[in-house]
């Protein structure tokens, strides 16, 4: 069974000064403030690429957002491995994939991710 990946959250972009007095862009995720553009971690989680249409481009791009380089696409239905996340500056979930036949590491938006098995925090 596939599981959409997206973080089912309000999430709200605002600007903070950490104790070294430089402003720092964050979304606010329940009650916490999330540095926009860090990286999280996770270990591989199999998926797909999703979307409306089979063999449908999906961009991949360099980094965890629309302002980013698309220098790669992925089709809806490759297999890939969810290697990591990240806020974009709008507050949108970016998912860090691996492709399974071709290894390339790139970004994909959230909402184009499909999960064979769901994280409890993946909802």
């Amino acid at each position: 069974m596939l599981k959409r990946f997206f973080l089912s959250t309000v999430v709200v972009l605002s600007v903070s000064s950490p104790s070294n007095g430089q402003p720092v862009a964050t979304c606010e995720v329940f009650d916490d403030y999330i540095p926009v553009g860090r990286v999280f971690p996770v270990e591989a989680e199999p998926g797909n690429i999703a979307g409306g249409t089979v063999g449908s481009r999906v961009n991949v791009r360099t980094g965890p957002g629309t302002e980013y380089a698309a220098t790669a696409y992925g089709l809806v239905g490759d297999r890939i491995q969810v290697i990591g996340q990240a806020f974009s500056r709008s507050c949108d979930t970016w998912i860090q994939v691996r492709f399974s036949v071709s290894g390339h590491v790139g970004w994909v938006r959230a909402d184009f991710i499909d999960l064979f098995y769901g994280r409890g925090w993946w909802d």
